[in-house]
């Protein structure tokens, strides 16, 4: 009864919502009437209204609101609202909110501008890592590869990255494991979710160790740690999310290709900070390329035990020293050809 009620006041109020369509039972798709979705896209639709057991709620993936049908309907045509309202109070469900507070979403009642507090909101399955109890196995393995404290309110961790997903984003449309992993959050500039990748726990048998959802359909490349950069001072661009927590004012890429993600910070000093692999023939051909484009370029010393930031802290280095082996080691034209000639002999 209470998913037929409202469904029924969706459909009643779709003249309202621009690009409405029903992508399938109990799912529905449209422009979000909260942000606009895209002030230059007018097809953009990244709002949807799901099902969720016997209830149906809002969430957009463009700004982040999340909240139950009957407040939805009450931001888009209140005359609406009250007779549904009336509709459900007739048939003993008028208070089916209340009663059910423990599985409903935490309501964002205005398109939020990201603080912590609001990021924690639109995450359900999901458990911030710094409020994760002594002994989890999730704060080991964060405590065990020396990830700074500072930063464990950054990553969550959740039983089952597959339900984390579907509650975020309902219809990705991508096969998912029903593993737990460590979740990695991805913001732009505006402090705005643009994906989350899920890194695998050393206990999940699942084949891919990072599962990458975007919350959009944009094809820009992803950068971990936009929300954070001071653009006014130089950034550092490393391959992978947890290597960029130990250097300050530092992004990473998500992959190797560091020259194609760097179109994308608007700074003027960036640096570019492959993995130590010298033997690595994609990552020369990447620094070799880096180098022709007249990128800034760390070129590792000699003596450097570990093939990325994160592993070199494991082995005994401080912050502070590889933070200075960085800025002692970052070359550019012709000495950068010089000194990776000599490294990829190593």
């Amino acid at each position: 009864m209470a998913l037929s009620t409202d469904s029924k006041y969706v459909r009643l109020v779709s003249s309202r919502l621009r690009n409405f369509k029903q992508k399938n039972t109990n799912l529905w798709n449209f422009s979000c009437p909260y942000c606009g979705d895209s002030k230059t896209n007018k097809i953009k639709a990244r709002g949807y209204v799901y099902a969720k057991g016997n209830d149906l709620f809002y969430r957009c993936h463009n700004c982040g609101v999340g909240t139950n049908v009957a407040n939805f309907l009450k931001h888009v045509d209140p005359s609406i609202h009250d007779e549904y309202i009336m509709e459900k109070y007739k048939s003993g469900t008028a208070n089916t909110y209340h009663r059910k507070s423990n599985t409903a979403p935490r309501i964002i009642t205005e398109p939020p501008k990201f603080g912590h507090i609001e990021k924690c909101s639109i995450f359900e399955h999901g458990t911030w890592v710094n409020d994760l109890p002594s002994g989890h196995f999730c704060l080991n393995y964060v405590e065990n590869r020396l990830i700074p404290k500072e930063h464990y309110d950054k990553l969550l961790f959740t039983s089952n990255y597959k339900a984390f997903c579907d509650a975020l984003i309902p219809e990705h449309g991508k096969e998912l494991a029903e593993d737990a992993r460590l979740v990695i959050p991805f913001y732009n500039y505006q402090n705005e979710l643009v994906a989350v990748s899920g890194r695998a726990l050393e206990n999940s048998s699942y084949k891919l160790r990072y599962v990458t959802l975007r919350t959009n359909d944009s094809t820009n490349k992803l950068v971990y740690g936009m929300e954070r950069l001071d653009l006014k001072k130089r950034v550092y661009l490393v391959e992978g999310p947890l290597d960029s927590l130990f250097i300050d004012n530092c992004v990473a890429s998500g992959d190797a290709n560091l020259a194609l993600t760097v179109k994308n910070i608007q700074a003027e000093k960036i640096t570019l900070v492959f993995d130590n692999e010298p033997r690595n023939k994609e990552v020369c051909k990447l620094i070799e390329n880096a180098i022709k484009s007249n990128h800034d370029v760390v070129i590792w010393p000699d003596g450097m035990n570990g093939k990325d930031i994160n592993e070199m802290v494991l082995n005994g280095f401080s912050t502070g020293e590889i933070q200075e082996i960085i800025d002692s080691n970052t070359f550019y034209g012709l000495k950068a050809i010089a000194k990776f000639t000599f490294w990829k002999k190593l």
